[in-house]
């Protein structure tokens, strides 16, 4: 698009598959802006499947149940019936909307945690890719959404405790300021607050850190899913190694090339991921190696039906001269979903008026303690649409306001001090509130965080607004991890390792500097 508004109707900030979903539903009722933190059309998902039942061999309460036991008693029913029961109906509306210009195939499969085949793939390994291909090409053919690219708010603008508005930083830093009706924040992830992470440079919990400032309480931060099975390569993107790889028959073996998943769970390499990731966590530990791995081995797989079901897999460990068919695959845990967010209802809608969250930036309840696998595209589609039609009724007449944009940031080098500060905060997280969590650790996590706000509170280039963002999320898990003092899903304390279901079957709730559990 040329040149920002003034103002406009609804603001969507992220161009994901939520902030995408929620922009087309919005449209019927005003103009929508899209502000995207990077460029549109390269924008990803990743690998993800996505869970839905539209097979005759499954059911609407197989799923419901699936979700809910994987959420360790933490799940919202209720948000769990919406998911599972319009899950369906947002599927079908993609394939429809995708056949227009491109042919769609979804195949089923099974996943961990799934007592039926209810994994829809498409493209291979690239399902999340093509839904957000199809949902792209449908936001572009509705005039009344516009996508301004590479573009970073700044702050949510407010007035007697309404969201009017967000400020942002253009692609040359130069400031600028929107007025709207009601704003969505659909920002994604919160990964870049450790050191190993699935997620892209742009997870820096902007979302999450937008709404706090603006009074919005976040839930559940101490729920954060690590992946098992990632590339660890000192020279390489910490690169996703998909569940699917395991369900295919892929071994996990140690330093020693011995197999282990059997000491650790029955299922093996398809025990729950979490279970996983401490395994390799506790094998990597009593390596001593300097520079602990383990491996995922497939040289066992037939080569021809490894390549033709994990595509872009292949064709990526091919880049670093890895053959997944050939060679072992050296792995570690890194950090990957961010079951906690902002705290919603079932419509997207947050304590602040004006305000609402869909996708992983959210908390609705969904998930519980730990997120069943491939719910979250699900949950991005439907949350989106849903927070798209409730935003609908937050229409009002908008006051004529002039704000003449701001002078350009220096858009030289990034200052060194900041990505220290940033450093510091991934490494406290990763070595103090990671895969596994003491008391100790955790306090002293909270500490450094807390010492570091004075370096960041007038933050003055678009790193700088990241690194202070990366220390409000991290500070709003450590401090929920520190509270809740047992084990639970993707939370799991040395100290604390059993469930306490009298003190803690409730949801955290982060209000300011405190957290409370309701």
């Amino acid at each position: 698009m040329k040149g920002l508004p003034a103002e406009t109707d609804f603001v969507v900030i992220g161009a994901g598959v939520a902030g995408l979903r929620a922009a087309i539903e919005l449209a019927s009722a005003g103009r929508v802006l899209v502000l995207a933190k990077g460029a549109f059309s390269h924008h990803e998902s990743g690998q993800s499947d996505v869970a839905a039942v539209l097979s005759d061999e499954d059911e609407i309460t197989l799923h419901l149940q699936d979700t809910i036991e994987a959420g360790n008693g933490l799940c919202h029913p209720a948000a769990v019936k919406i998911l599972v029961e319009e899950g369906a109906q947002r599927i079908e509306e993609l394939i429809a909307w995708g056949t227009h210009a491109h042919s769609t195939q979804l195949t089923f499969g099974p996943e961990s945690g799934h007592s039926r085949g209810r994994l829809l793939h498409a493209q291979g390994d690239s399902t999340g890719t093509e839904i957000l291909r199809v949902l792209r090409a449908k936001a572009h053919s509705i005039k009344h959404i516009s996508v301004a690219e590479s573009t970073f708010t700044t702050s949510l603008r407010t007035e007697d405790g309404r969201v009017t508005g967000v400020s942002l930083l253009d692609a040359k830093g130069t400031l600028h300021h929107v007025s709207c009706s009601a704003v969505l924040l659909a920002t994604g992830a919160m990964g870049q607050i450790y050191r190993n992470t699935t997620n892209l440079e742009p997870a820096t919990a902007d979302g999450i850190a937008l709404g706090f400032r603006a009074g919005a309480e976040l839930s559940d931060m101490e729920f954060v899913q690590f992946h098992p099975t990632v590339l660890y390569l000192k020279k390489a993107p910490r690169f996703l190694l998909s569940e699917s790889l395991r369900r295919e028959g892929a071994q996990l073996r140690n330093i020693e090339l011995d197999r282990f998943m059997g000491k650790y769970h029955p299922m093996g390499e398809l025990a729950p991921r979490d279970l996983v990731a401490r395994a390799i966590v506790h094998e990597m530990e009593v390596s001593r190696a300097k520079d602990p791995i383990v491996y995922l081995d497939l040289t066992h797989l037939n080569p021809a039906k490894v390549q033709k079901r994990f595509p872009r897999i292949y064709a990526t460990f091919m880049q670093h001269n890895i053959d997944i068919t050939e060679d072992l695959i050296p792995v570690r845990p890194a950090a990957h979903f961010s079951i906690g967010g902002v705290r919603t209802d079932l419509d997207g809608k947050t304590n602040v008026a004006g305000l609402y969250a869909a996708g992983e930036v959210a908390a609705c309840g969904v998930h519980g303690a730990n997120r069943l696998p491939s719910n979250s595209l699900l949950e991005s589609l439907v949350y989106g649409a849903r927070a798209g039609k409730a935003m609908r009724g937050e229409m009002r007449e908008l006051k004529k306001t002039e704000h003449p944009p701001g002078a350009a940031y220096a858009n030289g080098p990034v200052d060194s001090g900041v990505e220290e500060l940033i450093a510091q905060i991934q490494n406290a997280m990763w070595s103090d509130v990671g895969i596994v969590r003491m008391r100790g650790g955790m306090q002293r996590a909270v500490k450094t965080l807390e010492e570091m706000a004075p370096k960041l509170q007038n933050p003055g280039t678009r790193r700088a607004h990241e690194a202070a963002n990366l220390r409000v999320a991290a500070l709003a898990v450590a401090r929920s991890a520190l509270a809740r003092e047992e084990s639970r899903g993707a939370h799991y304390r040395v100290d604390y390792p059993d469930h306490d279901d009298k003190k803690f079957l409730k949801h955290s709730v982060v209000r300011g500097e405190k957290v409370v559990f309701l």
